[in-house]
């Protein structure tokens, strides 16, 4: 018996038929026996068998397909608008959607319970790559933000380095001078530097890198941040926030402090919301284009499962850039 990952060689050398007969078991094709495909199926679960997802859609020629999305939170409107915007593109396919958010467990945990329902799990991962495919089962991931490094990992990455150093040529062409960035990170906690915040220390001139403050990633986050952040460096006259939530907490404290946005203070998020076109002043924002995103996702899942060969396959990685867009906090 093979160690390790259970396969359906193991699974038609324990039952004694051919890897053809496990094959019509398990999908319940015909041509064998109710009494064979239970002696299978029984054999399988007893060594604790997982066929593909790949393998069964082959055998099967199914043409209906299910899409796992794992999101980083539902409380943050910024996801559950990516999710209505790939629900809008997987629909037109016959695809369903099945949605989980880190909420729910980590989220190798959460790639291994959407293996067993879904063809391909699209998602904002944290874990290590190795391990995600590996709790996949073969089933395409495709990870947003974060590039895929390793076979059965694919991509949409977004282009923060080009977008932020946009977005800062354009604050300074209307009059910023001293940035100060608001990061997403618990204080308490395990903290790493966020793409967004390697990019603004890049591009935000000298000293950037100290004019930093890490806050939980709320509108009360952004709020204490920017609470923080004046405190430590009341000279910044523009504050570019790690979100549109911390951007609008951001906003909410300035005008308790009696701080004026934008004439005393520029304010700038990162995400597009709908949601700030409707504050007071109304959010100046690094957008990101959730359509662009959901159909290179759906796009990539598309191609992957119309492969002949089996996984895990090539990374395939693709990029949707940034825009600023402005409205009146900055």
């Amino acid at each position: 018996m093979a160690v390790g990952r259970i396969t359906i060689e193991d699974v038609a050398a324990a039952a004694g038929v051919s890897r053809q007969t496990v094959t019509r078991a398990m999908n319940g094709l015909p041509e064998i026996s109710a009494r064979t495909r239970d002696h299978v199926l029984r054999t399988a679960a007893e060594l604790g068998y997982r066929p593909s997802r790949f393998a069964s859609n082959l055998a099967a020629r199914r043409k209906a397909r299910s899409v796992g999305l794992v999101l980083g939170s539902l409380r943050n409107p910024y996801y559950t608008e990516l999710a209505a915007e790939l629900l809008d593109v997987v629909t037109p396919r016959g695809w369903q959607l099945l949605m989980t958010s880190h909420e729910q467990g980590d989220d190798v945990e959460l790639v291994a319970a959407l293996s067993g329902q879904t063809d391909a799990i699209v998602g904002y991962f944290t874990g290590p790559e190795t391990a995600l495919v590996a709790a996949a089962r073969g089933v395409p991931l495709v990870q947003v933000e974060r590039t895929a490094t390793v076979p059965g990992m694919h991509a949409v990455i977004l282009d923060f380095e080009g977008a932020i150093e946009s977005l800062l040529d354009e604050l300074r062409g209307r009059g910023a001078r001293r940035f100060g960035l608001i990061e997403s990170g618990r204080p308490d906690g395990d903290y790493r530097p966020t793409r967004r915040r390697r990019a603004y220390e890049r591009f935000a001139g000298p000293g950037s890198a100290a004019r930093v403050v890490v806050a939980d990633e709320s509108i009360r986050g952004g709020a204490d941040g920017l609470a923080r952040l004046r405190s430590e460096h009341p000279d910044v006259d523009t504050v570019l926030a790690f979100n549109d939530l911390m951007a609008m907490g951001a906003i909410q404290r300035a005008q308790l402090d009696g701080v004026a946005v934008p004439a005393d203070l520029r304010v700038v998020g990162v995400d597009g919301l709908s949601l700030g076109a409707v504050m007071t002043p109304s959010l100046s924002t690094l957008s990101i284009d959730r359509r662009a995103l959901a159909t290179e996702a759906a796009d990539i899942v598309g191609t992957l499962l119309d492969r002949a060969e089996p996984p895990p396959h090539p990374s395939v990685v693709r990029t949707v850039t940034p825009r600023p867009l402005w409205r009146e906090s900055a």
